[in-house]
């Protein structure tokens, strides 16, 4: 007995630290680099130099200035990697364009990592960039080959993988906006940007490749930046990029509808009408701005003024639904700020009158809410309520009795 319990308590015990596995020694900075020149030399074995490089940045007992040349080291083993291919393709051999890019790409993060690093303030606050002029020639040695990865891409319809590539062509491009390749980067980073759903991106460059496009074009190209705002949940940029797309582009539709619904939401009505107006002074208008006039009226209760712009949409556009539904709902409304100060006295003569009126306006709002339900059959919530008034007050028997029937069958 004595002895089993011994047995379990051996078992037990807890395993002495000699017997525990022990990490794996880390190779010195000194072999690491090493391994890189041997890899650069052989072209061979980058792939590995490259981590194994990558994974010592992390360490605690390195400075700024290390870890900004070893991401240099890095953009050097990537470097390699592409002229390997760049080579088959040379030499007429089957090579793989998509990692000829990729591996540029990589070169210029890791370029891109040297220089952040490369520029923070050491121990004693002061920023000594060593690396600013090599990990700037290395990048303009493949620049060119930025324009054409991202257009690889493009074609492929691969927008996200497409992006970085204009992003950093324009980011690294000494001319900029005077220079023409410049501006179709640009062009090309915000098509990419907005299709990748990189809202960032896309107000980025928009602006530039507006500047440098048709017309056509760059309403579209601005319809992207207002888009991408409003993704971005930056409401004031918005705001302002659709008074500009109205000004700039008022026959672009977007804008106008997008700023007059703004409008109409915050109750800025006398806005939304001076916005409508603006446009119509500018193009002659159509139906879509007297209808925002109409909503802005029927708003405030301007009833009549509600009608006539009413009237004025549908002669442009004579199946608007919603111009014959504000319309209608125009009349009904006249209606209730008639009976308000109606006579109540059957036996005042002005009883009979005052009714008549109230029937012709019942008359008015009918075939403006019939050619509401003839235009937009489903939408039945919109119509049935309305004319189940107007048949009740007319006394239309067998209208009334249809639509009452349609209102309890959607119960």
């Amino acid at each position: 007995m004595k002895l089993l319990l011994l047995f379990l308590l051996l078992l037990l015990a807890p395993v002495s630290s000699s017997a525990k596995e022990k990490k794996p020694k880390q190779e010195k900075l000194s072999t690491l680099y090493k391994n890189a020149k041997t890899a650069l030399k052989n072209q061979s074995g980058q792939d590995a130099a490259r981590s194994a490089l990558l994974q010592a940045v992390g360490r605690p007992e390195l400075n700024n200035q290390q870890r900004a040349e070893i991401h240099y080291a890095a953009a050097m083993l990537s470097e390699s990697l592409n002229g390997i291919e760049n080579k088959k393709a040379y030499l007429k051999q089957p090579y793989d364009t998509a990692k000829f890019f990729i591996t540029l790409s990589d070169m210029y993060e890791q370029l891109r990592l040297c220089d952040s690093i490369d520029v923070l303030p050491d121990a004693k606050g002061t920023v000594r960039a060593r690396m600013t002029k090599k990990t700037s020639a290395l990048r303009l040695k493949h620049h060119p080959n930025m324009l054409v990865g991202g257009k690889y891409f493009l074609r492929k319809k691969n927008f996200a993988a497409a992006y970085p590539y204009f992003d950093n062509f324009c980011t690294y491009q000494e001319q900029q906006k005077a220079d023409t390749l410049y501006q179709q980067a640009a062009l090309w980073a915000t098509i990419s940007a907005f299709q990748a759903d990189n809202y960032a991106g896309t107000v980025k460059y928009a602006d530039a490749a507006i500047q440098h496009t048709d017309s056509a074009t760059a309403a579209i190209l601005l319809e992207y930046k207002v888009r991408s705002f409003l993704k971005l949940d930056n409401r004031n940029s918005w705001v302002k990029a659709l008074e500009q797309g109205v000004l700039t582009y008022p026959e672009h539709d977007y804008f106008f509808v997008q700023l007059a619904d703004w409008y109409h939401s915050q109750q800025l009505y006398s806005e939304e009408r001076r916005l409508a107006d603006l446009v119509l002074s500018r193009t002659g208008g159509k139906a879509i701005h007297h209808y925002a006039k109409t909503k802005s009226y029927l708003a405030e209760g301007d009833y009549d003024a509600c009608i006539a712009s009413a009237d004025s949409t549908i002669a442009l556009q004579p199946d608007f639904a919603n111009a014959y539904y504000n319309k209608g709902l125009a009349y009904l409304n006249k209606i209730v700020v008639f009976e308000e100060t109606s006579c109540k006295d059957i036996n005042d003569p002005k009883y009979m009158e005052d009714k008549k009126t109230v029937q012709e306006l019942y008359r008015l709002a009918r075939p403006c809410m019939e050619k509401v339900r003839q235009l937009l059959p489903e939408e039945q919530d919109l119509w049935a309520s309305p004319l189940y008034r107007i048949y009740l007050n007319l006394n239309l028997g067998e209208e009334f009795s249809e639509i009452d029937k349609l209102i309890k069958e959607k119960k």
